[in-house]
């Protein structure tokens, strides 16, 4: 299997890791789960120190196609910043955990990072990405549509920095998440199974997202957007949990999966049913911390 072959040796996991970065650079929606998702393995395997060795050497060896091929370099630079390093991040974190709760956790901490960083940069955000959208659709869009689509683009746009902030997160998630798939495939099946019935998000997140949607609600207009994208990403992770809820609810019960598919179907099909998964998300994660605290109480 090329899994094996990836984890046979160091001169393999950086030839592999760089042929999939090349791969995906012609399939760039799927870059994470291609290219992202092996380097996902050899960290998550041999550890973070030679899961960074993986990717320095990747990127030397990028940049130097990128040369031949007469390609801007930065693009490799990009490309290492964009997805290999928040993979490799995410990847220590889960293997040094072994908790996908703390990886979650880890995950939409970047991200909000990201999310505060472009805030405090930038004074108007929504009209930044409008700004772009503006000049790609120029280029793209028919002249006689151009104005109708711009309509729709500025009416969109204070919601496209938590839309990008979360199709972020979801990548980084699938490529970590496939990775330890794979490595359960290899090494020990079925792991990756109880791992993902055993997520549980941290307590504290109750509190903090009660605190995010009060400064929503109080503050001036360009923090109100923010601490809006911030409360966007918390109910993602509440979607998430929930999601695993479902699954572990499903086989717990010993219920068809035909639930587990059902779910998915509507989350596809009708986008609000994310908001009753991650209230049961929600739910899940109040009744994990009441669980440990009546556990506490009772050893005293």
């Amino acid at each position: 299997m090329i899994g094996n072959f990836i984890l046979s040796g160091r001169v393999q996991a950086i030839v592999v890791t760089t042929l999939s970065a090349l791969v995906s650079v012609l399939m760039l929606p799927f870059a994470y789960l291609i290219s992202g998702s092996v380097l996902g393995l050899i960290t998550l395997r041999k550890g973070a120190a030679i899961g960074l060795q993986t990717l320095v050497l990747s990127l030397l060896l990028l940049q130097v196609f990128f040369v031949v091929a007469s390609l801007p370099p930065q693009f490799g630079i990009a490309y290492a910043m964009v997805i290999w390093l928040p993979v490799w991040f995410a990847s220590a974190v889960l293997r040094l955990s072994e908790q996908q709760g703390l990886l979650l956790s880890a995950v939409a901490l970047l991200v909000i990072s990201l999310i505060a960083a472009a805030y405090i940069t930038i004074d108007d955000v929504a009209h930044w990405w409008q700004q772009w959208f503006d000049l790609m659709l120029a280029e793209a869009a028919p002249p006689e549509r151009l104005e109708q689509y711009q309509e729709l683009m500025k009416a969109g746009a204070p919601m496209v920095n938590s839309m990008m902030a979360i199709a972020l997160m979801l990548n980084i998630l699938i490529a970590v998440f496939c990775a330890r798939w794979w490595q359960s495939r290899l090494f020990n099946l079925g792991a990756f199974r109880k791992e993902f019935y055993a997520l549980h998000l941290p307590p504290v997140i109750l509190p903090v997202s009660g605190i995010m949607i009060l400064l929503v609600f109080t503050l001036g207009e360009q923090w109100q957007a923010m601490f809006r994208d911030i409360t966007v990403i918390l109910m993602f992770m509440y979607l998430i949990q929930g999601i695993s809820s479902v699954h572990r609810n499903v086989d717990k019960l010993k219920l068809s999966t035909a639930w587990i598919g059902a779910m998915y179907c509507l989350l596809v099909l009708i986008p609000q049913m994310g908001l009753l998964i991650a209230c049961l998300g929600m739910t899940d994660v109040y009744i994990s911390w009441r669980r440990k605290k009546i556990g506490s109480e009772n050893e005293l």
